[in-house]
C-alpha cells in the first residue's frame, strides 16, 4: 500500500509548506522505502533531520515525515510539537481520503449488489406472469372439464370431483402467485428507494 495511491500529492505538498511557513521548519513525506514523494522545498537529509515519525493506514506503514528546523537555536520542545502536529494532520488527512476510498468501494459494490437484485426481481416477476397463464389455463381446464362431467350425467360424476379439485387448485396457485407479484412490487418499491 503506498500513500499516494490514497491521497493527492497536491494537497500534501500544500500542507507541508503552510506548516514550514507558520513554524519555520521544514519537512518532507517518505515513501516506505524512503523516497521522496512532497515537495523537497530546500530539504536535505545531511543538514535537517531532527525529527522522523511514520505514517500508517490500517496498522501499515505506509511513509514517514522526516524534518527539522532552519534555525538550529529553535527549541527542541518547539520541534516536537511542531512534528506532532504536522505528522497528525498528515495521518488526518491520508485517514480521510483512504476511508473515502474504502467508502466507495463499499458503495460500488452496494450499488452493483442493487442492481443484481433488481434483475433478479424482474426475472421472478416474468415467471410469476407465466404462472398467471398456468393459473388461467387450469381454469378454463377445470370449466370445460366440469362441463364434460355434466353432459356426461351420472357416469361423470367422479369426473366432477377432479374438475372441482382441479379448479380449487387453480385459485390456491392464483392466491399464491398474487401474494407473490404483491411482494415483489415491494421490493421492486424497496430498490428504487435505496438507488436514491
Amino acid at each position: 500500500m503506498a500513500i499516494n495511491e490514497y491521497l493527492d500529492m497536491s494537497l500534501l505538498d500544500e500542507l507541508l509548506e503552510d506548516w514550514s511557513a507558520a513554524t519555520g521548519m521544514i519537512a518532507v513525506v517518505l515513501d516506505d522505502e524512503g523516497g521522496i514523494l512532497s515537495n523537497k522545498l530546500g530539504f536535505s537529509r545531511d543538514n535537517i533531520e531532527a525529527f522522523g515519525e511514520d505514517v500508517e493506514v490500517d496498522e501499515v506503514v505506509v511513509a514517514s515525515v522526516v524534518g527539522g528546523p532552519l534555525d538550529e537555536d529553535t527549541p527542541e520542545e518547539q520541534v516536537e510539537a511542531a512534528s506532532k502536529l504536522l505528522v497528525s494532520s498528515i495521518q488526518n488527512l491520508l485517514e480521510r481520503y483512504y476511508n473515502k476510498q474504502q467508502l466507495d468501494g463499499i458503495k460500488g459494490s452496494f450499488s452493483d449488489s442493487i442492481s443484481d437484485a433488481a434483475g433478479l426481481i424482474k426475472e421472478l416477476s416474468l415467471k410469476s406472469q407465466g404462472l398467471k397463464k398456468i393459473e388461467n389455463k387450469q381454469n378454463i381446464l377445470a370449466l370445460n372439464a366440469s362441463i364434460e362431467a355434466a353432459r356426461a350425467g351420472e357416469a361423470g360424476r367422479g369426473f366432477t370431483v377432479v374438475a372441482h379439485e382441479f379448479g380449487k387448485m387453480a385459485h390456491e396457485s392464483g392466491v399464491i402467485n398474487d401474494a407473490i407479484q404483491k411482494t415483489l412490487k415491494q421490493l421492486d418499491t424497496s430498490m428504487k428507494e435505496l438507488t436514491h
